[in-house]
């Protein structure tokens, strides 16, 4: 009896210290692969990296406008539209995967859990202004995250999918299907803007 209690006790332990290895991962990848991201261009395309760090600053430090005018200013600097939308796809992916894996745990994390429950506030009441977007599931995350209204966009559309019980992978992939269609049609909307001054001029 002592003997089946000892193990079920080592196994109950081997069991957390898997979860909490787990759960280091999930905090610390999102961290890795913008790490990778920034080494890589800066390494290997020094002459892009103050226009990609650029655009980052506009996207990440101006919430109201950085969503929308991201793509102008990206273009501006002469970043071709592939890469731009590719990089852009990139901040809010792993961006989401951050959130998505680490609702819960970052909210502890010092530092990082002020950022994530102030987020975690926006979501909140972006299901009460838009309750379109809890019934709509998936395609309300993704239009969430297209029309970023006010504070609404990347981190957001994570909170609210997973507040509306929407599965890590699900929420994950409705914010870069969201990222991907915004950011084309900016690009559109941008070349044709150009296009029309251009005639004008």
């Amino acid at each position: 009896m002592i003997k089946e209690m000892e193990m079920t006790v080592r196994e109950k332990i081997k069991i957390v210290i898997k979860m909490n290895k787990i759960a280091l991962a999930k905090l610390l990848i999102p961290f890795g692969i913008a790490g990778f991201i920034v080494a890589f261009l800066w390494l290997f395309f020094p002459e892009d990296f103050g226009k990609y760090v650029t655009v980052f600053g506009v996207y990440s430090f101006l919430p109201l406008v950085g969503p929308l005018s991201v793509v102008p200013t990206g273009l501006g600097l002469g970043i071709h539209p592939v890469p731009l939308v590719s990089f852009i796809i990139f901040m809010d992916a792993v961006l989401a995967l951050f959130l998505v894996w680490n609702f819960d745990y970052a909210k502890k994390v010092p530092g990082i859990g002020e950022l994530v429950e102030r987020v975690e506030r926006s979501g909140e009441e972006a299901i009460r202004k838009y309750k379109w977007a809890k019934r709509f599931g998936f395609i309300g995350v993704v239009l969430l995250v297209i029309f970023p209204l006010q504070w609404t966009g990347a981190g957001v559309g994570s909170i609210v999918g997973r507040l509306i019980g929407m599965p890590s992978l699900m929420t994950w992939l409705a914010v870069v299907t969201g990222t991907f269609i915004r950011s084309t049609i900016l690009i559109y909307a941008s070349w044709l803007f150009a296009f029309i001054v251009n005639l004008f001029l």
